[in-house]
């Protein structure tokens, strides 16, 4: 079995957690509270900044030319395509970028950066496999749904797009390219972490809503 196989298998429970958190379900039920889809954006939004340092940390320690170019590209997206789209959105939906946030979205940030600051380039493989997987999944699981905000539906759309399933797979190739078996336990351990902060990361956005969508 490949090492990517054993950390998704190691993690089924954790990762079916999160594939059925309230904040996929809605979506799929086309009754995400705005308020909660705009407070999850501006928290998004905060983490593309997070992001951006988090692949730097991970070029620095890439083993090769052809890993440092992929991330070199993936900086390049999040700094002229997310960025701009963020501030895009936000404009369009009134939505401001808050300076005060919940413990679980200040935990999100530092924790996966100080895995790509401190880990090993296999740690950093493995969190942000852990959180683009489980984008991909739950996204192309709601591909057919109805989602009547056109914006939201973007959202999903962006998920399942060419590109982003390109950086998933290379994400799970990359960790069999670069790892072995005797890093399993401890990239089992990192993919687990990840989806814990992931699942309080999402819960953060249901924090103070007073309603919920069509109620």
């Amino acid at each position: 079995m490949l090492l990517s196989d054993k950390i998704l298998s190691a993690n089924t429970a954790i990762l079916e957690q999160m594939l059925k958190h309230r904040f996929v379900t809605d979506i799929q039920a086309d009754a995400l509270n705005q308020e909660v889809f705009h407070r999850y954006l501006a928290y998004e939004g905060r983490f593309v900044g997070t992001a951006i340092s988090i692949f730097a940390y991970a070029t620095i320690g890439a083993p090769d030319i052809g890993a440092q170019r992929w991330l070199i590209g993936v900086q390049d997206a999040l700094a002229n395509k997310q960025v701009p789209y963020f501030e895009y959105i936000f404009a369009k939906r009134g939505i401001a970028l808050e300076t005060q946030v919940p413990d679980a979205v200040t935990a999100f940030d530092t924790g996966m950066l100080n895995i790509a600051r401190t880990g090993e380039f296999t740690d950093f493989l493995t969190a942000m496999f852990a959180a683009e997987w489980m984008y991909w999944t739950w996204c192309r699981a709601t591909n057919d749904q109805l989602i009547t905000d056109p914006d939201l539906r973007a959202w999903v759309d962006l998920h399942t797009a060419p590109d982003f399933a390109d950086q998933a797979v290379w994400l799970k190739n990359a960790i069999d390219t670069y790892g072995d078996d005797t890093d399993a336990d401890r990239l089992c351990t990192v993919f687990d972490h990840v989806m814990q902060l992931e699942i309080d990361f999402h819960t953060a956005a249901y924090d103070g809503t007073t309603q919920h969508k069509g109620s």
